[in-house]
């Protein structure tokens, strides 16, 4: 099944230059590189040389905003109805491919990845096959798509069709995605139906870049008139406020008794643990690593979304965090080393509140903040840090075009400075902690988790933690084992 011209046209205004009469189009692609034969490229800037690229690549028609001289295949020129046709291209999409695919959009400032995590190893387990999309990049059942799309935490509106498109050639019966508040914003998802959507929580971060915490809320709350039922948060008041907001069928999730999902008190003074919910006055168990309060509730937000699909849980296998976030790193020296993506305040304390629940020794923090990126919250990340920490050593992120110094000062304001040491070089920062750990204490080391590079001014310069990690151990000998990631 291919996409017709005429009917994706059909109400946009535009200009066709060639002819494209019989012309039907495999896939609309806005990146040269991904282009196949019989593709339209989808020229977002008017660049000639990603232009001729695409025409190399075999790119039978382009699309542009204004008419390109010389080109040697047909043009579709939209020079001001653009969002009409990707209101177009997402429909007819949704009805060629997406409508035997039930899609879940998860929103909210922390636990995106998890939640998203968590719900494809669920469905897994119902013997379902899925593809999870985010910040990791697209699985399916657990097996990364290398370089077929881009690394977007909500894919770029073209890719997100080329998945569709592609999960429907797989027979895949379910997509989970990440909402950004970005993403929502740019419209990655265009029109396209969401049939469960997730509201997690709201937090600081990105304010900066949406002017204010009153439009990152309005960016999120884009996924409500996309979504066909939501799940939501009740502990937290903005997801509580989506649900006046709506007239959608909603199910409930948290500690209120009178929610759809309750989530039980656990005891969290083990490194093991046992989540409890209670569904439907039936009480579900699942075992896992002790991943604290917080990981207990992105758990219930994934059954409250199996609730909503329809399946009745009568047993939940042990799911694992996905890479990068609170996960271990094993080795000879007893020490706990753990590798996490938190990157907010609330997401540091989360992740510092449950390993100080059962920690019995010293607790070091590895943490710094991006450059160019939300000043307002690196003074509470210091005062996270150091709340719960031993030792809290500051060191750079991504510190972009800014000084590194001065972002670790702003970090210094809110911190208890007794506790902190600063050092710029992250690796030696690293090192310094395991190198001060003994056998029994505990090393956080958040803020980059999955990543592979820093951002150096406009460098990209190649950086794993889990890298600097495992170089340090192979020094004593230790055995380094490596959580693969599960969607």
């Amino acid at each position: 099944m291919i996409y017709s011209l005429k009917e994706l046209l059909n109400g946009v205004q535009c200009e066709i230059a060639g002819d494209l009469s019989r012309a039907t189009i495999n896939r609309w692609i806005d990146h040269s590189k991904q282009i196949e034969e019989g593709d339209i490229f989808v020229s977002q800037t008017n660049n000639r040389i990603f232009m001729e690229e695409a025409i190399q690549r075999g790119a039978m028609a382009i699309l542009t905003k204004c008419f390109v001289p010389d080109c040697i295949v047909p043009q579709i020129i939209i020079p001001t109805d653009m969002e009409r046709f990707i209101r177009r291209l997402s429909s007819v999409s949704y009805e060629l491919y997406g409508k035997q695919i039930k899609t879940i959009g998860i929103t909210g400032t922390n636990g995106k990845t998890t939640v998203a995590s968590f719900i494809g190893q669920l469905l897994m387990q119902q013997n379902k096959l899925v593809c999870v999309i985010g910040t990791l990049g697209v699985y399916v059942n657990g097996e990364k798509l290398n370089n077929l799309f881009r690394n977007n935490t909500t894919l770029p509106f073209y890719d997100f069709m080329q998945v569709v498109k592609y999960c429907y050639e797989k027979n895949v019966e379910y997509i989970v995605l990440e909402a950004s508040s970005q993403g929502l914003l740019d419209q990655r998802l265009g029109n396209y139906p969401i049939d469960v959507g997730v509201f997690l929580n709201i937090g600081k971060d990105h304010i900066e870049f949406h002017g204010g915490m009153v439009p990152y809320k309005k960016s999120k709350e884009m996924l409500i008139p996309l979504s066909k039922q939501l799940v939501i948060n009740d502990d937290d008041a903005w997801c509580r406020s989506i649900a006046d907001k709506t007239r959608l069928p909603i199910i409930r999730f948290g500690e209120n008794f009178t929610n759809d999902v309750v989530y039980q008190k656990v005891d969290y003074s083990t490194e093991k643990v046992r989540y409890k919910y209670l569904i439907k006055e039936k009480e579900l168990q699942v075992e896992m690593n002790n991943s604290g309060y917080y990981n207990g509730l992105n758990l219930a937000a994934a059954i409250a979304v199996m609730g909503a699909l329809g399946f009745s849980l009568d047993e939940v296998k042990t799911v694992n965090l996905p890479i990068g976030r609170l996960e271990r790193i094993h080795n000879n020296e007893g020490i706990e080393v753990l590798i996490d993506y938190a990157h907010t305040p609330d997401a540091l304390e989360a992740s510092l509140s449950a390993v100080a629940s059962y920690a019995k020794r010293n607790i070091y923090v590895v943490f710094g903040c991006g450059g160019n990126r939300d000043k307002q919250k690196r003074k509470w990340m210091g005062e996270v840090a150091t709340k719960y920490a031993t030792t809290a050593i500051i060191t750079n992120d991504n510190p972009r075009n800014e000084n590194p110094t001065d972002i670790i000062a702003d970090i210094l304001k809110g911190a208890n400075t007794e506790k902190v040491i600063t050092e710029t070089d992250r690796k030696q920062a690293i090192i310094m902690a395991l190198s001060s750990a003994k056998k029994g204490d505990i090393v956080v080391i958040a803020g980059k988790g999955h990543e592979q590079e820093q951002i150096v001014h406009d460098l990209v310069v190649p950086f794993s933690d889990h890298e600097v990690v495992r170089n340090y151990f192979k020094g004593f000998g230790g055995v380094i084992t490596k959580n693969d990631p599960v969607a």
